[in-house]
């Protein structure tokens, strides 16, 4: 783990800092002061110094006691740190009248420090009258205070003996006074020494106070809140803040419960619909697996146990392909999951431990991770062999009940056909006994008819059982509806009902049987012409059939529409007027002519519907595509 530093150390750290910066600058500014003002101090008691020393002079000299002068200055200065040199100079020879080491034989020049002192000012005139003073720094170290006491030409002077001329100066001399600074250097260095002190003790204290300050209000909280967030982080997700503290940690900590108790809460309702959804898993009948990108098994549920005899164990790190009769299979669906992350409904087949085959039914879908790698997939799988099974004994048994069906319709038919012949050869019988032509003639017809009726049920049966194979072409419909108007219209007159063909001229060609595509429309229009001649019409109304034929808005499909005003037929008749054997003509129906028709129809990828009232009429609609049937299309 990177190790960090504190950060109470560091906040401590940066306000130390700024707290000794703070107190040294404070200390420093203070000595500054302090230094300024001891020194100003010095200066006015040195200058008064002065001014008191030239009080004496003045005395003396008025008295004309020179000597005395050069004993006052000797006396002065003799014995004393405080004085340097006091040198009594007269103005404006620049001769040195007295000073500590005696009468000096030198004569200053203007550049000389003295004079240089009042001559460089800007006004020498005006200036020179006041006392001056300059802080000097000695070669050998220390500091000394040079003041210059002009002694001025006073009225008393003027008056004087020695100085009674007019041309005397306004300045006669000068005193200058060098005081060393010593003590006070020495004063200033004990306040730095003093301030020194208080810094380091300031800078102690400070440091004491801000680490107990920081330690309670800062470190403590701090470490309490890294304790405790890393039992959380530990998932120990029952621990909890005490949140006593009424500042800001206070609030973190209580931020922190809150999240705790949601996160815990969150982790329940996931572990809780977790185990919802492995129970659902675990339990389901059917065979859930996954298989990891490299085609082991991960996971085997119950269900893939009872249904394959292996257990978990068994087969959990194996290649998925030993569950397969032949692995190829699952190598096809897993193809079919390149363009799609899932596959529905895929028939395969499954061996089981002891080496049976189970049919079953897979829908195979892609693992993906948040990021979106594959990461396996998860298979759903139903076992179907024993539907499969029961489906083969339906068909089966639904394969005898057709026959069963068949039969019985068969001989319905046939009795009624039976019949008719039985009637026809009683009237022949009777015409013969008599001898009478016309009922002999009249038997002979119905005898006649029964035969055709049996032949036509005979080949509707030949038909109804042949395997369909149409021979497609090119057909043009308007021309096939023409043809069957031609055939059938005259037969239609004979009965009162009209047939009418309504052909557009622009028809696309139809890719079918013209032979089974006549055969299913011509029976139509039969049944339609036999609905009209069952009605009982009102005096307006006229029997009548039209045969219409038009295509849809894309050119796809071609429509076969035959419409007729008979009598109509009920909504439970419409019902089962598709299947076979099902007959609204009595005796002489054989109830295959639409069940044929719609194999027909069924076998060429169309629809046939109808609608119907009774008393009003019906209409036929015959679709088919016009490309002809698709090859996934079978018989239906």
């Amino acid at each position: 783990m990177k190790k960090r530093s504190r950060i109470v150390w560091k906040l401590s750290a940066v306000v130390i800092v700024i707290v000794t910066v703070v107190i040294i600058l404070s200390g420093y500014v203070s000595n500054l002061i302090r230094a300024h003002y001891s020194l100003e101090s010095a200066r006015d008691v040195l200058k008064f110094n002065s001014e008191s020393i030239l009080h004496g002079i003045d005395k003396l000299m008025m008295s004309r006691n020179n000597a005395g002068v050069e004993e006052l200055i000797i006396d002065i200065s003799r014995g004393s740190g405080v004085y340097g040199d006091i040198r009594l100079m007269s103005h404006p020879s620049g001769t040195i009248v007295a000073s500590r080491s005696g009468r000096s034989d030198r004569i200053l020049k203007r550049e000389d420090k003295p004079c240089a002192f009042c001559h460089d000012l800007d006004d020498p005139e005006h200036s020179s009258t006041e006392i001056r003073d300059e802080v000097l720094e000695l070669p050998e170290g220390g500091r000394l205070l040079k003041v210059m006491a002009p002694i001025l030409n006073e009225e008393k002077c003027k008056n004087a003996a020695c100085h009674a001329h007019e041309d005397s100066p306004k300045i006669l001399g000068l005193l200058e006074t060098d005081y060393h600074l010593g003590n006070v250097d020495a004063l200033i260095a004990g306040g730095n020494i003093d301030i020194a002190i208080a810094v380091l003790t300031a800078l102690l204290l400070c440091t004491a106070a801000l680490w107990v300050m920081f330690n309670y209000l800062l470190e403590k909280p701090i470490d309490s809140l890294i304790a405790g967030t890393k039992r959380i982080a530990k998932r120990d997700l029952d621990f909890r803040f005490r949140a006593e503290r009424k500042d800001e940690f206070g609030l973190l900590e209580e931020s922190f419960n809150d999240m705790t108790s949601r996160i815990q809460a969150h982790q329940s309702e996931l572990r809780t619909a977790m185990e919802y959804l492995e129970g659902i898993v675990e339990n389901s009948a059917d065979i859930i697996i996954t298989v990891n990108p490299e085609g082991r098994i991960q996971t085997f549920n119950t269900g893939a146990e009872q249904a394959l005899g292996y257990r978990r164990e068994e087969v959990i790190g194996k290649e998925i392909e030993i569950l397969f009769v032949d692995p190829r299979e699952r190598e096809v669906a897993i193809a079919q999951l390149q363009s799609t992350d899932n596959v529905k409904n895929y028939e395969t087949r499954f061996l089981t431990k002891s080496g049976k085959e189970r049919n079953v039914l897979l829908t195979l879908s892609r693992l993906r991770d948040p990021q979106g790698n594959s990461i396996g997939t998860f298979g759903i799988s139903k076992d179907i062999t024993e539907e499969k099974r029961l489906i083969k004994q339906l068909v089966q048994s639904e394969k005898f009940a057709a026959i069963g069906q068949a039969v019985t319709g068969i001989q319905h038919a046939i009795k009624n056909m039976l019949n008719a012949l039985k009637g026809g050869a009683y009237i022949v019988e009777r015409g013969i006994a008599k001898n009478d032509r016309e009922r002999l003639w009249e038997g002979w017809t119905m005898v006649e008819e029964g035969i055709a009726r049996i032949t036509g049920l005979s080949q509707n049966l030949l038909n109804y059982a042949k395997e369909w194979k149409p021979e497609l072409e090119r057909v043009d419909l308007g021309e096939l509806v023409v043809k069957i108007n031609g055939v059938i219209k005259q037969t239609a007159s004979d009965r009162g009902v009209a047939v009418r063909a309504d052909i557009p001229s622009d028809l696309p060609p139809v890719r079918c049987d013209p032979k089974l595509i006549h055969m299913a429309v011509m029976d139509i229009v039969t049944n339609a012409i036999d609905a009209c001649a069952w009605k009982d019409y009102q005096p307006n109304e006229t029997p009548e059939v039209v045969i219409r034929v038009y295509v849809d808005g894309s050119n796809y499909h071609s429509t076969i529409e035959v419409y007729d005003n008979g009598c109509g037929m009920s909504g439970e008749v419409v019902k089962n007027l598709f299947t076979p054997f099902f007959s609204t003509k009595k005796q002489w129906g054989t109830g295959l002519g639409l069940a044929l028709t719609k194999r027909i129809i069924n076998l060429h990828g169309g629809t046939i519907t109808v609608e119907s009232k009774p008393d009003q009429g019906s209409t036929f609609r015959i679709v088919l595509p016009v490309h002809g049937p698709s090859e996934k299309k079978g018989e239906g």
